[in-house]
């Protein structure tokens, strides 16, 4: 099966700011306590926040849980890269 008939739709359902499950993930680009940057079949997706934790992974299914204290996400295309937690952020 071709990767664009095995990609899921892409969602994400927060619990309060303490959990996020997001659906249509294809690979995990970075991950530490305070950031977690996702492919998925929507484009890039970064979790911003503190004491950030993947709880559950499945790349196969598509599925991801993150735990901590979620402070924002963001969004961008799916070919623009990331150039880190404040990259985006330097022009005001």
């Amino acid at each position: 099966m071709e990767l664009e008939q095995q990609r899921q739709a892409h969602t994400m359902t927060l619990e309060g700011r303490a959990r996020a499950k997001v659906t249509g993930v294809m690979a995990v680009s970075c991950f530490n306590e305070q950031e977690v940057v996702l492919q998925t079949s929507e484009g890039e997706v970064a979790l911003l926040g503190e004491g950030l934790h993947i709880e559950q992974l499945s790349l196969e299914d598509g599925r991801l849980d993150v735990t901590g204290e979620i402070a924002a996400i963001e969004y961008s295309a799916p070919t623009r890269k990331r150039r880190g937690l404040f990259g985006k952020r330097a022009k005001a």
